[in-house]
């Protein structure tokens, strides 16, 4: 298992994003192995191949394995702890917090590859408030406590790897329309509480950008503002699946938040093909 305290200088400031990778040209890397490879993880396999590398995408089922495979990407079921080299890029993206921690404690009884990039979550945030960035503590709520440990754990094994801060994720048929078409009202809670929202295809271009980077920072938040309110999008979710107006919790009542994504546009996704959020309430 990982020791999941970082101690030097580095790792700490590398946990708060105040550092960047030491350079190193990934866009010629061998191969990509995936670990998770799902709407997005997937996704982000698929564009490995089409920029002409090798990618291997590994799953708990074989459901998607046709796909991948048509695209080109060589499926597996289980686990790439024993199969991945030095050389390799990693891209850790399993769905959940604690199928992450798994991964992770997997891994580490190997070095990390050359490359190693966690999906994580603006989860990680909890309840902030005002301008959030890749600076910004993690929240105190159980969650954010879990996906803070997560990525505690990551950079004890990978001091150098990249940590992606990913928001809600969207398209068409999946994302929290799909949720609440399913559910037939929304999660209880606040009002004034900023939904941070990404489509799966700009996830997947700043997922791509960060495992070839030269020069990476070691975290991102990939999000694309600005994002609404729980009460501004289900507001007018409701209305376009016709359900009853939605019920909320008492209201933060604090500044909702703001997130700084500088860093990746600069880096990873400086157009987003997908800048609105209201793409998020098609159906």
């Amino acid at each position: 298992m990982v020791d999941s305290q970082p101690t030097s200088k580095i790792a700490l400031g590398a946990l708060r994003g105040e550092h960047r990778v030491d350079g190193a040209d990934l866009s010629t890397a061998r191969r990509l192995v995936v670990w998770g490879a799902g709407e997005l993880g997937g996704r982000v396999a698929r564009r490995w191949v089409d920029a002409g590398g090798e990618a291997l995408g590994f799953t708990e089922g074989g459901s998607r394995h046709g796909a991948l495979a048509e695209a080109g990407v060589t499926p597996h079921l289980g686990s790439p702890a024993d199969l991945v080299q030095p050389e390799d890029a990693l891209l850790v993206s399993l769905p959940g917090t604690d199928r992450q921690i798994l991964a992770v404690n997997a891994l580490g009884g190997s070095p990390p590859p050359a490359r190693v990039v966690l999906v994580s979550s603006t989860g990680y945030y909890g309840l902030a408030s005002g301008i959030v960035d890749e600076t910004t503590r993690p929240g105190s709520d159980g969650r954010a406590g879990r996906i803070a440990a997560l990525e505690t754990l990551f950079r004890a094994w990978a001091p150098e790897g990249v940590v992606l801060r990913i928001g809600g994720l969207y398209r068409p048929g999946r994302g929290p329309l799909a949720a609440l078409s399913r559910r037939g009202a929304p999660p209880l809670g606040p009002p004034d509480k900023t939904l941070a929202l990404i489509h799966y295809e700009d996830a997947a271009t700043a997922t791509f950008e960060a495992l070839r980077h030269r020069d990476p920072r070691y975290v991102y938040v990939c999000v694309v503002p600005p994002c609404p309110t729980r009460q501004e999008f289900y507001f007018a979710a409701t209305v376009m699946l016709s359900l009853d107006d939605p019920v909320f919790d008492h209201p933060l009542e604090r500044p909702t938040v703001k997130y700084d994504t500088h860093r990746m546009r600069e880096d990873l996704l400086p157009e987003p093909a997908h800048p609105r959020w209201q793409e998020a309430l098609l159906p």
